[in-house]
């Protein structure tokens, strides 16, 4: 392969050997380019990058360019993208800002209306109940209030000790304690729940447990498996 001025050492490498990779390798081979005919360049670039000599992929100026000719000596391609025929016009962009906006609506409802049956609960429970407790809630309220219960009877054995469940957007938590003999119901739109045995108390999602006699256990023992349940904003 021929090399500028036979190859000499650049200035200041004398008895160096001259590197293969880097700033002067590439220099080198820019020399080789500019200084080569065409055949001599394409052989330059067979060997230097592995690669034969790429073919002349043309637009509207292919029909004047023979299949063989290489980009290196053929013109320069008209690369505009010719228009199709009957195609149909892109459809506009969606805009979704009105779906947004309800959904976001109906989040902000559903979070209040979590909230004002989460107060219901509260005021219903503030005290705990009795042997024979009957409440009257809402739909939002009872759902809650099942929500709380399922979850502190899900966390362990009421039987052996007290146990709550809370959530702390609602700012509420349900202490569940067995108490033989007593009796709660739940009625609601959707009909009447009895749960025998059971004595509930609804608090502040901070308290964790209560006094012996008001729900769930007394707080000279263990205070009971709890169980939380904190919905993201």
């Amino acid at each position: 392969m021929p090399t500028p001025a036979g190859d000499a050492p650049v200035a200041g490498e004398v008895g160096r050997p001259v590197p293969r990779h880097g700033r002067s390798a590439l220099l080198r081979l820019a020399c080789w380019f500019e200084a080569a005919d065409t055949a001599t360049a394409h052989e330059i670039y067979t060997a230097a990058f592995a690669a034969y000599r790429a073919r002349h992929l043309g637009g509207q100026a292919a029909g004047t360019v023979t299949s063989i000719a290489s980009w290196w000596n053929a013109p320069l391609a008209h690369t505009a993208a010719a228009k199709l025929t009957g195609a149909l016009p892109a459809a506009p962009a969606q805009d979704h800002g009105d779906q947004r906006a309800r959904l976001r609506d109906a989040a902000e409802s559903s979070a209040h209306w979590r909230r004002s049956a989460a107060q219901e609960v509260r005021r219903l429970l503030a005290d705990p109940t009795g042997d024979d407790s009957r409440l009257h809630l809402s739909s939002p309220a009872l759902e809650v209030l099942m929500e709380l219960l399922t979850a502190a009877l899900g966390s362990g054995d009421a039987t052996r000790g007290a146990v709550s469940a809370g959530d702390l957007e609602l700012d509420i938590r349900l202490h569940a304690q067995r108490a033989p003999g007593a009796s709660v119901t739940l009625r609601g739109a959707g009909g009447e729940l009895t749960m025998e045995g059971l004595r509930l108390r609804a608090t502040s999602y901070t308290t964790h447990t209560v006094e012996e006699g008001e729900s769930a256990g007394d707080s000279g023992r263990a205070a009971g498996t709890t169980a939380s349940l904190v919905h993201p904003a």
